[in-house]
Parts: structure tokens; C-alpha cells; sequence
């Protein structure tokens, strides 16, 4: 009986084990309570291999999951199915749910098709093109509009931005076709030759010129030693630096504006070549090359501009024998017009021109680089910019000079003073546009006094306008450490006056005669040719504070002596009102124009 009942016992240890064993085993599918269904894990994941969702499906329920492919601008996806492994075959359908399962999803994708359209905007027709993404447009036959000239594509109907066809397309597009009207060509070309010369000289009185007859001297006539006495009456005056400066830029600029005669020769023949050439080629951008005894000629029309240009070897005086190529240049819509000269490589000029208006910039034997401009008013008064570097033994200065024409006056505002050692400051030059002659210069120049910057205002004069000085000797030692100046034939030497007073001003001067640079010409009839002198002319200068006491004040420094400058009191106050109003101006604007500057004016030698 204890046998049976140990057996037993052993037999309901052993259920008990086993039953608790299969509780704790992960691999055992789960019993459900008794009414509990039966669920599955169902995974849906997308043709990337990401999760899109997980399900919990009943038994023998069949699972579904809607997907969505997103397209984007560059490929166009295709939902194909479900495959139950990756890259597999799609299901018919997904089979009912009798354990946990994956399912795949399979897409196609094609690259994106767009439209690219071409609006002419009232041309003829161009048929779009259907453009992969990534891939180009290709750039169509050009369309026709009746009296338009068809000059390109747009992206803009508003602008013109130039389009691309090397740029990938990567949505539908839109080009609008760009024209300009059409442009009577020949018309162009015959305006442009018959109103492209230019003389700066027309802009000048006559008697402000450097070959002014009445202004020309015997250049066996001019005084240069004042070591004996001199009358006055035998000095000869000319223009100062200012003025000089303006005009010795306009004399070398006269030599590019000669060869312009060139194009006289020329021309008719050109446009005569080139109308018989355009009358065979009507569509085609105007090109044209040709020679013409010696002289290549190209004329081109862009649509825009038009050019004429000619290329030849030239024998410049004072440069020699050079290639030149004379540039000229029209802007059709404005009939704006410019011309450069190429004379070698180292000389060039260019200019534009306006109604009553031109500008030109030069460089000229590698020395001087400078920019002028000149404009005349419905009155007739001229005005005129000059802006110039000189480079001399690696040395380079920069001067500038502005100048105004009225009836009657030219005055000129500068701060070129070769005859002023250290000058840094700015001189106004009056002068009689009837005669040609100096009425006389007002100077601005500042000193340093005692650590302070002193302003001192001077006038000067020629001592032929001096009434009361007749006669003047200059004299300097030996060791040509002093000078002496002599007045009258006397033989006392001439006294200055300072100032006086308690300032910083108190030993300046208060008058003095001193030599400056001034410029003459002369002409040779035999050889035809002009010759520019530059000279030291003796000058009375006042300080400007003291000018109404200038004849008490000399008198009372040189006993025997009374001297009285003669000019008008109309003459005086404009020269006082133009140092006044035309100073500031010129101070202001002295800098504007840098070499860097003129040179890009000037340009490079044009090319096609």
C-alpha cells in the first residue's frame, strides 16, 4: 500500500515540473485563456527596407495596409505590390493570417517629364520641347518677326536674363524671346561716318589758342637774361601753367583727331562696299571685311552698336611709323557716338560725343595719361575737366585744371606749378578771351608757421598791367646764394615790405616781384611749324588783404618808386569772385579721376 502511494505521488511531481517548464519556454506559442483569439504581428515595409507600420491581426483574418508612394521633381514612383521577401515576386493577394509575417513592398520609378515652352511674344512660332529631369533644352532655330530683329532667349518677359541651355531643366519652363526692332543699317553706318570728327579747338576763342597770330612771338625776341636792365615793355607774356596745361593736352590730342583724315579718304568707298555686301546678306548680322588700298576695314552690327573700324601703317610726327587703328562706333537706339585711335602701342585716345558735349581720354609716348572734358550751354558759355599725369624719371605727378568760357573771361582753376617748388595748392588764371592776354592769377597757398598752417591769398600781375615800373634787372651771386632785383634803372635794390604786427603772418610779405613760369609760341614760316617756349617772366604779387594799400605800401619801401597795378575794377572783382566761387568747386573735384580710371576709358584695341 505505501508502494502504490509513493508512485503516486512521484507521477503528480513529475506533471508538475513538466507543466511549470512549458510556461517558461520563449519558444512555445502562447495558449490563450479560454474565449481569447488568436493575433498575429503583421510588418509592412516600404522598397527602402523602413518600417512603414506593425499590425496585430486575428487569426485567419486577412491583413491589409494602403501604401502612398510620394513622387518628387525628379522621379515618378509606381506602387507594383506586396512580396513576401525582398525583391520578390508580387503576391496576388496576402493570405490570411496564420503566424507573424513581413511583407515587402515593390515600386517602380521613372524619371519626371516637363515641358519647356518658348513664348516669341508676337514672333513666329517654336514648338515646346518635353525634357527629361536633369537633362537640356535644346536651343531652337531662332524665330521671325516682321520688322523685329531677333536677338536671343529671356527667362524674364520683363528683363533681359540671358538663358542657359547648358543648365539642367528640373521643372517646366517657360523662355521668352528677346527682339529689337529692326535697324536701317546703312542709314547707321552713313550717320556715324558723316559725324564722328572732332576739334576741340572749336570750343575755344580764337584768341586762346596757342597759334593765335595776333599772340604770336619772334622767338628771337624773347628775353631770357635779366642780368642788365630789361624794359618792361620788352617782356614777353604768355599764358600760365593752368591754362597751358589744358591746351598742351588739346595739341596732343590734335595729332589722333589728324589721322582721323583718314576715314575721309575712306569712307565713301566703305559705304558703298559694304551696302553692295548687305544687299546680298539681309539676314545675317551685319560682318563685313574688306581691304581698301592698304587699309583693312571691318564693319559689324551686334544689334546694338555698330562698328567701323580701320587698321593701317601710319607715319605719325614725333611717334614715327607705327600700326594705327582708328575704332569708331555708334549706339543705334542713342546715336551716341565714340572713335579710338591706336597709334603703336603706346599711344591712344579715346573719345565720345555728344550734342554740345565730348570727353577723351589720352596716353601718349608712355609719359602722360589724362582725361578732358569739355561742354558748351545753350548761351554758348563753355565749360571744361582736365585731369593729367606726367611721368618723368619714374616721377609721377598729377595735376588737374577746370576752366570756364564766358563773353569776355576764361578763367582757369589748377594746382600745376612747375615754377613753384613744394606748390601743393590751387591757382585761378584770368584772362581777356578778345586778346588772349593775362589779366592776371590769384593763388591759394598755405605755409607752416611755427607749427601751424598759415593761408596766404596772393594776386599776381605782369608788370606790363604795373604802371610806375618801367625797366626791371635780376641779378644773382657768385655762389648764387641770393638774388637782387633792380627796378627803373636804379641803383638801390628793390624792397619788399612784411606784414608787421603780432601774428603768425607778421613777416610774410606784403608785395614782391618774382619770376614765374609762363608759356609763348612762336611760328618758323619756313618750316611751317609752331614752337612752344616755356619762360620765367617777372610778376608783381600782393597779398589779396593789402591790394587796396599796394601803391602807399611800395612807395613806402622804395622811396623813388610809385607803382599802381591798372587793371578795371570790373576785371579785379572777377577775378576775386571766380578765386572765390571756382576754388572750392575745383578742390572737390581735383581727385576724381584716377590713372586707373583714364586707362579703362581708353580701353583696349578692339578685336572681332
Amino acid at each position: 500500500m505505501k508502494r502504490i502511494a509513493f508512485f503516486v505521488l512521484l507521477v503528480l511531481s513529475l506533471v508538475i515540473a513538466i507543466t511549470a517548464c512549458g510556461k517558461d519556454d520563449p519558444q512555445t506559442e502562447p495558449t490563450p485563456d479560454e474565449g481569447e483569439p488568436i493575433t498575429y504581428t503583421i510588418t509592412w515595409v516600404d522598397e527602402n527596407g523602413n518600417t512603414l507600420a506593425t499590425q496585430n491581426v486575428k487569426e485567419d483574418a486577412v491583413p491589409s495596409y494602403t501604401y502612398n508612394v510620394t513622387d518628387t521633381a525628379e522621379w515618378d514612383y509606381t506602387f507594383n505590390g506586396w512580396s513576401a521577401s525582398t525583391g520578390g515576386e508580387a503576391l496576388s493577394s496576402i493570405p490570411s493570417a496564420t503566424a507573424n509575417a513581413t511583407y515587402y513592398a515593390l515600386v517602380s520609378a521613372v524619371k519626371q517629364v516637363y515641358t519647356v515652352s518658348f513664348n516669341t511674344l508676337g514672333g513666329s512660332a517654336v514648338e515646346p520641347q518635353t525634357v527629361e529631369y536633369g537633362s537640356k533644352a535644346a536651343m531652337p532655330e531662332s524665330p521671325t518677326y516682321e520688322g523685329h530683329r531677333f536677338v536671343g532667349w529671356s527667362t524674364s518677359s520683363d528683363d533681359v536674363v540671358e538663358v542657359d541651355f547648358e543648365k539642367a531643366i528640373t521643372g517646366n519652363t517657360e523662355y521668352f524671346a528677346v527682339w529689337n526692332k529692326t535697324i536701317d543699317i546703312k542709314g547707321l553706318l552713313s550717320a556715324l561716318l558723316s559725324g564722328y570728327e572732332l576739334n576741340p579747338y572749336e570750343y575755344l576763342p580764337e584768341a586762346m589758342r596757342s597759334d593765335y597770330s595776333a599772340n604770336l612771338v619772334n622767338s628771337e625776341d624773347i628775353v631770357n637774361d635779366y642780368s642788365d636792365f630789361v624794359n618792361v615793355s620788352d617782356i614777353t607774356y604768355g599764358f600760365g601753367e593752368q591754362w597751358h596745361m589744358v591746351l598742351e593736352n588739346i595739341d596732343q590730342s590734335m595729332v589722333f583727331f589728324n589721322a582721323l583724315t583718314v576715314v575721309e579718304t575712306i569712307s565713301a568707298g566703305s559705304i558703298t562696299a559694304f551696302n553692295n555686301y548687305f544687299d546680298k546678306n539681309p539676314q545675317d548680322t551685319a560682318h563685313y571685311e574688306f581691304d581698301n588700298s592698304g587699309y583693312n576695314i571691318t564693319i559689324s552690327f551686334d544689334g546694338e552698336v555698330l562698328y567701323y573700324v580701320v587698321e593701317y601703317i601710319a607715319n605719325i610726327p614725333v611717334i614715327g611709323e607705327v600700326t594705327a587703328q582708328i575704332a569708331m562706333s555708334m549706339i543705334a537706339e542713342t546715336g551716341e557716338k565714340s572713335v579710338r585711335i591706336q597709334l603703336g602701342d603706346a599711344n591712344a585716345l579715346a573719345y565720345t560725343v555728344r550734342e554740345n558735349y565730348y570727353d577723351f581720354a589720352i596716353k601718349y609716348l608712355g609719359v602722360r595719361r589724362a582725361m578732358f572734358s569739355i561742354a558748351r550751354d545753350n548761351e554758348g558759355s563753355v565749360s571744361g575737366k582736365i585731369y593729367e599725369y606726367l611721368t618723368v624719371s619714374s616721377l609721377e605727378t598729377a595735376s588737374a585744371a577746370e576752366f570756364y568760357i564766358t563773353d569776355g573771361y576764361l578763367s582757369v582753376v589748377g594746382n600745376k606749378a612747375d615754377g613753384l617748388v613744394g606748390f601743393s595748392n590751387t591757382i585761378c588764371e584770368l584772362y581777356d578771351t578778345r586778346t588772349g592776354k593775362m589779366i592776371g592769377y590769384e593763388v591759394n597757398e598755405t605755409a607752416e608757421k611755427l607749427g601751424v598752417s598759415v593761408n596766404f591769398d596772393t594776386l599776381w600781375f605782369a608788370l606790363n598791367v604795373v604802371d610806375g615800373i618801367d625797366s626791371i634787372k635780376h641779378v644773382t651771386s657768385q655762389d648764387g646764394s641770393e638774388t637782387m632785383l633792380y627796378v627803373n634803372g636804379l641803383s638801390t635794390e628793390w624792397e619788399s615790405k612784411t606784414v608787421g604786427g603780432f601774428s603768425l603772418e607778421s613777416f610774410s610779405r606784403r608785395f614782391d616781384i618774382e619770376f614765374r613760369t609762363q608759356y609763348v609760341t612762336s611760328y618758323d614760316p619756313t618750316t611751317q611749324e609752331y614752337t612752344v617756349h616755356k619762360i620765367q617772366v617777372p610778376m608783381l604779387f600782393i597779398q589779396a588783404d593789402y591790394y587796396d594799400t599796394h601803391t602807399d605800401d611800395i612807395s613806402s619801401a622804395n622811396d623813388s618808386i610809385t607803382a599802381e597795378v591798372k587793371i578795371s575794377e570790373a576785371e579785379l572783382e572777377q577775378l576775386m569772385s571766380d578765386y572765390e566761387e571756382l576754388i572750392p568747386v575745383f578742390i572737390e573735384n581735383k581727385d576724381v579721376f584716377t590713372v586707373e580710371m583714364i586707362l579703362a576709358y581708353i580701353g583696349e584695341k578692339i578685336t572681332f
